[in-house]
Parts: C-alpha cells; structure tokens; sequence
C-alpha cells in the first residue's frame, strides 16, 4: 500500500505523486472506488502496483477535509473539482483593473460553503491613488477573520511591502492553495513571486496561446511551487452563483446570522420597505454597524443576482 496524492486528473487515469519518493505515476481507478467518489486533484489516495504489469491502481480514496465544488441543480448531483485545499488565496488589485468589493464578497461566500480559510492579497500597492476607502475595506474584512496582505508582486522586495510578501510565503509553507481573483490582478506574477520564479502557471501559459475558452474549461491540477503546492483550474475563476439556492445564501454570510435574527419577522427579506428589519436601526458612522450594512447590501445583490436566474438555467 503506498500513499499518494492526484496531482492531475482525467476520466480513468491520474497522475498521481508518492508522498515517499515525489515520484510522479499514471494511476487508474478500481471500479468500486468510483462507486463511492470520482477522484480529484487534491484527494489523498491509496495506489497499489499491479504484480503483473508494474502499474499502478487507486485502491482508495481517503477522507476529504474539504472540497470546492458546484451543484448542478436540474440533477441534484455536486460536482466536485478539487479537495484537501488549505487556503483560498483572493487577489484584488487596487488599481487596474479596478477595485471590485462585491466580488470579493462573492469569493468569501464561496469560501463558507467550501469550508476554505479564505486570505485577501492587495496587489500592485505602489500604484494605490485613493480611489476607494482602502482604510474601511481593511476594516470590514479584518472583522470577518480574514488574512490581510498588502503586495507590489511585480517588485516582491519592494521595502514597503517585503514583510507582507514574507509573511504570505510563510503562511502558505507546505500548504495547498488555489488563487481566485479577476483577469488582470496579478495572480500568475503573484504564483511566480512566491515561488521564488521557479512556477508558471500553466492556465497563464495557454490564456496566451488560446484567447477563448482557456478561462471555460474544467481542468485541474497541481502546480509544485517548491515550498507549497497550487491548484491551477481556471474553471473555478467565474464562480457563477446559479448553482446556490437563495434559501442557502444566509448561511453564507455567517456574520450577518445574529442581526438576521434580530429582525421583527423571521421570513424579513431585508429590503427598503421590509418593517420590522433590524438593518433599518444601523447608524452608517459607526464603524462596526456601517460594515454590517455594506455586508447586507452586498448579500441583498447577490440574492438578487441568484433570483434573476430562470430555472431552467440552473
């Protein structure tokens, strides 16, 4: 029995990496262990050599920590893309393209239903102009527990930044992380950096050959960064919400749950005219009660967002 972990992943055969030796091997599936799960880059796994042929075969699947997946709702089925991630790493930039808050908020709600340790990068810093309240943004996501690191990943030892840099190399030593983030916010210079310049992305490395489709597909793998690994699956970079029921939605933004409940009506939908609603006595120049409100505004977009959606979409 020899332990290992999927590296990359196809319908029968895997490549997977021997935890002893790193040695990367084809491996295929036993029938009865696809009974139970489809393998995915990430799962920790069993291989056994076949005695007669030399190769080798996933006996087992071990148990998952996590997964990031989608629901397909007309089949009621969860299609899962990757498992056993330590850290999502969000990067934003703060200039071009421009700051988009909500879509983190979008990244975070993914990140509770995966049950991922979510960690916010501020990239391209040195170009920061004050379009936007940086200082509240800080605030807002501190208070959410989130990891908060300011970098200029195109200078990583840029004196203004350097400790940050380090202290995101340190958190994700011998982690497993994949890195969500718009086109253009640096994510592959950013991998690049961390890695000391010995990784390249390969979804950058065809988004360059291929200008459609590179960002559409569902391929998944493992990126060796030396010091940790990376998930690389540009079919997780949208994070289309069409697969979440609006009845789901609360429990993704758990910092909201005990204001939630403070509202007069227990189906308050938490609108301009909805009486009653405990978000209607929040004061905007208190700190804490201004996140709140920006928190439920974003939640009261995406529940719009999900219930634009025609059924027959989802």
């Amino acid at each position: 029995m020899i332990k290992a972990k999927i590296f990359r992943s196809s319908k029968r055969v895997f490549d997977c990496r021997i935890n002893d030796t790193n040695e990367i091997v084809p491996a295929t599936v036993y029938r009865e262990v696809m009974k139970k799960n489809h393998p995915v880059v990430g799962d920790n796994i069993i291989i056994q050599q076949n005695s007669e042929s030399a190769d080798y075969e996933i006996t087992e699947i071990e148990n998952r920590e996590n997964e990031i997946f989608r629901r397909i709702v007309r089949s009621n089925k969860k299609k899962v893309i990757a498992s056993n991630v330590d850290v999502i790493l969000i990067v934003t930039s703060v200039s071009n393209p421009r700051y988009k808050p909500f879509l983190l908020d979008r990244y975070l709600a993914r990140a509770v239903q995966w049950d991922i340790p979510a960690a916010i990068v501020f990239n391209k810093m040195d170009e920061y102009a004050d379009d936007f309240e940086l200082e509240f943004e800080i605030e807002k996501f501190k208070s959410l527990g989130v990891s908060l690191f300011f970098l200029n990943s195109e200078e990583p030892e840029d004196p203004r930044f350097r400790d940050d840099f380090l202290e995101l190399q340190g958190l994700l030593n011998n982690k497993t992380a994949i890195c969500l983030g718009q086109s253009g916010v640096g994510k592959s210079k950013l991998i690049t950096s961390l890695s000391d310049g010995k990784t390249e992305l390969l979804s950058s490395r065809l988004a360059k050959k291929v200008n459609k489709g590179a960002h559409t597909t569902t391929w998944a793998e493992i990126v060796d960064c030396e010091n940790f690994l990376m998930i690389d699956s540009p079919g997780v970079r949208t994070l289309s919400l069409q697969d979440i029921a609006a009845e789901e939605l609360p429990s993704l933004f758990p910092d909201l749950s005990e204001i939630f409940s403070k509202c007069k009506f227990s189906d308050c939908k938490h609108e301009d005219n909805s009486k009653g609603c405990f978000f209607h006595t929040l004061d905007e120049d208190i700190l804490d009660e201004r996140i709140h409100l920006n928190r439920i505004y974003s939640y009261l977009k995406l529940k719009e967002e999900i219930e634009s959606i025609p059924e027959w979409e989802k």
